[in-house]
């Protein structure tokens, strides 16, 4: 914990941050964006998995470095939201949303309201099962 620390990262007692929504809200509104390791049968079956977590980054106009689960052959990357499968492309996709950050923000909004918003999901949703 202390080499997190050193590299200036900020560690949170994680009940404090989701005891509620307000203060799940807060905490990724606080956050400049989200980097995260899927567990390895995640990424070992390529399954697509997807975090309603990543999902509340992006709506919130915050970028998203995810580790790859097959999720890209569903939704967009490069621009906002990128799958990484080494650390060297996840370093390089921290400096890229660095190196440009407020279009990194808009374009992770944009993510979320073309593909993750209620609206869409659940018409399509319910359209592909005839009802």
């Amino acid at each position: 914990m202390q080499q997190l620390k050193t590299a200036k990262w900020r560690i949170r007692d994680a009940h404090k941050v989701t005891v509620s929504v307000d203060s799940y809200r807060a905490y990724i509104l606080a956050s400049k964006g989200e980097f995260s390791a899927c567990k390895h049968v995640c990424v070992a079956t390529n399954s697509g998995w997807w975090s309603d977590r990543s999902a509340a980054y992006l709506a919130s106009g915050r970028p998203v470095v995810m580790q790859e689960t097959g999720f890209s052959r569903h939704l967009p990357c490069g621009r906002g939201l990128f799958a990484v499968s080494t650390l060297d492309e996840a370093a390089t996709a921290i400096d890229e949303i660095n190196g440009d950050y407020e279009r990194h923000a808009k374009w992770a909004r944009d993510i979320a309201n073309e593909y993750l918003d209620s609206q869409k999901v659940l018409g399509k949703f319910l359209r592909e099962l005839g009802i």
